[in-house]
């Protein structure tokens, strides 16, 4: 792997720590006795919005890295999907079982059973559930973006620049079309925020490609330039009408900085010519399930300060409880990717590799 996937490698684990940052300050400053003692960790995470970065940066990554595993002589749409889904599912499923024991168990909170098995398809919100933990809307948009280069691949387009650059254009006419609707007949497009905002994520996926076409090709710049100019254009107009007073959505200036400083820290990290430091990279193996069990660190430990035995944790800074968050996290994931993630992606290479040999040999 070269130090600039690697760089990318290490960019995933530390998207991953925004994101648990953002979170887990969002929780416990809820907390009279932790605020009193400073709030300035919340506050700048909420200010700079922490999460959006982190899932940003997340997308660009995937779009520049999931279009190159549908490349060379052994590419197939067949290969693609068992390896997405061997790498995807299992360990998302194992989520799924901790959040819903942690819910009942830990805070006497049950989900309907309807809604465990429409999250088990990863495309709930579409189909009207809620999310039994908050941030696997973020997946929705990545197995769609999957489901887009499978189709694209096959059509034999996802290696032209034109074709990628349409793509995210056309992801930016539904997604600005749709917030043009929603204005003017709310009821029409009465949907929540992270559905309406799915074509827009998948523009900026898009715009991950056509960034790797360039650093494969060392070609392609102007398609680039036109799909991030046209992409990024509006986080920055609406930060711009902000400051001039002018605020078309709520938050524009947290909203629009977030995506612009994404942006920028991916393409500073690609372009930085070192290999980045061991422990980053390794973050960035276990980012997945960072990202996933966070959630459940968090119930685990806010259940824990209230016990009478668990009394020891309380009256810290809010610097401690992430840390100790951070820190559980990393335990839980370290497991859960020994245990699950990393087998399963065993398998599905070995399952696709003995796919590919029995077409072979029956060519």
């Amino acid at each position: 792997m070269t130090s600039r996937l690697l760089n990318l490698d290490a960019l995933r684990g530390i998207a991953a720590f925004l994101v648990v940052w953002q979170h887990s300050s969002e929780l416990f400053v809820r907390n009279p006795d932790i605020a009193q003692r400073g709030t300035l960790l919340a506050d700048i995470a909420a200010t700079v919005d922490f999460g959006r970065i982190g899932v940003i940066c997340f997308f660009l990554i995937s779009g520049f890295v999931i279009p190159y595993s549908l490349s060379g002589p052994r590419a197939s749409v067949g290969r693609f999907a068992i390896r997405r889904v061997f790498r995807l599912y299992p360990v998302y499923w194992t989520s799924i079982i901790l959040a819903v024991v942690c819910a009942a168990a830990l805070n006497n909170q049950h989900f309907p059973t309807a809604t465990i098995v429409a999250n088990t398809t990863m495309l709930q919100g579409l189909f009207g559930f809620e999310n039994i933990q908050g941030l696997y809307w973020t997946l929705t948009i990545e197995l769609i973006f999957y489901c887009l280069c499978a189709a694209t691949f096959a059509l034999r387009l996802l290696d032209r620049p034109l074709s990628l650059l349409l793509l995210c254009w056309g992801s930016l006419f539904v997604f600005v079309a749709w917030r043009l609707v929603g204005k003017l007949i709310p009821a029409a497009v009465d949907f929540p925020s992270p559905i309406t905002y799915t074509p827009y994520c998948l523009a900026v996926m898009f715009c991950g490609a056509l960034i790797r076409y360039c650093h494969t090709n060392r070609s392609g710049y102007l398609y680039a330039l036109l799909g991030l100019s046209a992409t990024f254009a509006i986080p920055l107009c609406l930060l711009v009408l902000a400051l001039l007073g002018i605020h078309l959505i709520e938050g524009p200036i947290r909203f629009g900085s977030a995506h612009l400083i994404a942006l920028a820290v991916f393409l500073i990290v690609l372009l930085v010519p070192k290999t980045p430091p061991r422990m980053l990279v390794f973050f960035g193996t276990i980012s997945y399930s960072l990202y996933l069990f966070h959630p459940v660190a968090m119930q685990v430990l806010r259940w824990t300060m209230q016990q009478d035995w668990g009394q020891f944790l309380s009256g810290h800074a809010l610097g401690f409880y992430i840390s100790i968050t951070a820190g559980l996290t990393i335990i839980i994931a370290w497991t859960m990717y020994r245990l699950v993630e990393q087998p399963s992606i065993d398998m599905g290479r070995a399952l696709s590799k003995n796919r590919a040999s029995i077409r072979t040999s029956t060519a």
